[in-house]
């Protein structure tokens, strides 16, 4: 069966060491573009349909002598970087990981996907008594392996250490951006209001240690003066990020009252499957796309050229980077901001070491492998990275000719090992997309999320109250461990009997109500060009 070697799901870089991560494997290349590579367990690699180790996320310490590696297995492993890589330790993850950095000190700060940060020392502790189960599950600060620093009560995104190590900078999924003091992150200093949609990237600039780039949700990204707490201006980006994108934002049927005629097709352009049509933006009759059209901002970084700052993003699922000159001053005018384009979507940048004002591009070589497909185009395994190159006016280069050394080294590397020779099956269930689906908002659900109330409200309700709830409400007070269980089956047994239907309680997942809400169950898909 044809087979391709996993793409670069991570890539990391300091002025000495890069890094790659392809499937479960990771990639050190040398001053002089020599390669090593080494899989955390050999048996595992081998086996070509195994991809639950893929890594997500990479980062080199302050001091240049390790590496640390997450991914879906929920493991935070430690490489020695001199002499090869060589593991040094595991420890488990409670959940997984959405971003990955050090400190100042040497420090691994771990931020999970349901809203927790962490402290790890590189050395793994001495645990004698671990808490199990539900314990170390509902309560972070139970964590044995770190300091717990922080949390938000909403899906944290990525994480900033500020330049001088004295500040943590997070955001989440309901535009908070939160500046908590550093290691004392109990004192919040401030919140950066502003924002008007989700927050998934932000960034502190290369030598403005005041500022902070934010994007997301929004048509915009947002240059902050973190410290004063002020927004100085917004960068018109949607215009240019909406004809690179490859994949559909995800998508869920309307939302209508039982018994309501069908509403007549808006007009216009009609649903398209070819990214380059205007109906590329619409979505399929009875469906709908979340605000702002399902643009995830993925990862923001900055290169200094000559002087001057450039900012350079990319959008989750988009076939190309965007740039602009960083404004530095409050300013109503947008900086223009341009794009160079790429064969295949951007999975992660990094910059190239000894040349920081070029950046290493990897690029998702494995788009549109479809799990029936009985022939694989070999080519596509020498796509998988790109450098391109800032210059002072803020625009990027595709400058991949002159370091073809680098870029064929990489190649080769993975290539070469039989470990990471992937089916098409196994190619086609990476989900390398994974934030398309989980911080883009619906326009009409979000009232629903608003009347359930929060789970606290719930638990402290009374005995008298908890009659006159939902069972989507009663389903989240389950989830926080609330005495609910003999009122869940009476609900649905009380709507069997009315004949209302709707949806079963199930720990207060997802969109709008069931038929006590006015409400019909909604479907969640990618679609996929």
């Amino acid at each position: 069966m044809a087979t391709l070697p996993f793409p670069p799901s991570a890539v990391a870089s300091t002025s000495r060491h890069l890094v790659v991560a392809s499937g479960s494997t990771l990639h050190l290349v040398s001053s002089d573009n020599a390669v090593v590579n080494a899989a955390p367990d050999a048996e595992a690699a081998t086996t070509k349909t195994n991809t639950s180790g893929l890594v997500r996320r990479l980062a080199i310490s302050p001091d240049n002598t390790v590496v640390v590696s997450a991914g879906d297995d929920k493991t935070l492993r430690v490489w020695d970087i001199e002499g090869g890589l060589k593991l040094r330790s595991t420890r488990n993850m409670i959940k997984r990981v959405a971003d990955l950095s050090f400190d100042h000190d040497g420090a691994i700060l771990v931020t999970d996907k349901v809203g927790d940060v962490f402290r790890y020392p590189v050395e793994p502790r001495d645990v004698d008594k671990r808490p199990q189960g539900f314990s170390l599950t509902s309560d972070p600060s139970l964590n044995p392996d770190a300091d717990y620093l922080l949390g938000h009560v909403s899906v944290v995104s990525q994480h900033a250490l500020t330049p001088d190590g004295k500040h943590l900078i997070t955001a989440d999924r309901d535009e908070h951006i939160r500046v908590s003091r550093y290691p004392l992150t109990y004192v919040i200093d401030r919140y950066l209001f502003g924002s008007e949609g989700f927050v998934s990237a932000i960034h502190v600039p290369a030598g403005h240690p005041t500022l902070l780039v934010s994007g997301g949700g929004e048509p915009t990204l947002q240059i902050w003066d973190w410290a004063a707490g002020k927004l100085l201006s917004r960068v018109d980006v949607l215009a240019s990020v909406l004809p690179a994108r490859r994949y559909r934002p995800a998508t869920r049927r309307v939302k209508t009252k039982r018994n309501q005629p069908p509403k007549a097709a808006p007009a216009g352009p009609a649903p398209s499957d070819d990214p380059t049509n205007e109906g590329w933006y619409v979505a399929p009759e009875g469906s709908m796309y979340p605000v702002g059209n399902g643009v995830v901002v993925d990862r923001i970084t900055s290169v200094v050229v000559d002087g001057v700052t450039v900012v350079v993003f990319n959008v989750e699922g988009g076939a190309a980077l965007h740039s602009f000159v960083l404004p530095t001053e409050a300013s109503a005018a947008s900086p223009e901001v341009s794009s160079v384009t790429f064969a295949h979507p951007v999975l992660g940048l990094t910059p190239v070491p000894g040349t920081p004002s070029s950046l290493l591009v990897a690029l998702d070589s494995t788009f549109g492998v479809q799990k029936g497909d009985a022939e694989l185009d070999q080519a596509r395994a020498g796509q998988s990275f790109a450098v391109v190159a800032a210059a002072a006016d803020g625009k990027l280069s595709d400058v991949s000719a002159e370091h073809q050394p680098l870029l064929s080294a990489l190649t080769q590397s993975l290539a070469a090992s039989e470990s990471l020779a992937a089916t098409p099956a196994a190619l086609s269930q990476l989900a390398l997309y994974p934030n398309l689906g989980l911080f883009p908002r619906w326009p009409g659900f979000e009232e629903d999320e608003e009347l359930a109330g929060t789970a606290e409200d719930g638990v402290a309700a009374g005995g008298d109250d908890k009659e006159k709830l939902n069972t989507r409400q009663l389903g989240r007070m389950k989830a926080r461990g609330a005495d609910v269980q003999d009122l869940i089956p009476k609900k649905n047994k009380k709507r069997k009997k009315s004949g209302k239907g709707g949806a079963a309680a199930g720990g207060g997942g997802g969109g709008g109500g069931g038929a006590e809400d006015g409400g019909e169950e909604e479907e969640v898909n990618v679609a996929f060009a």
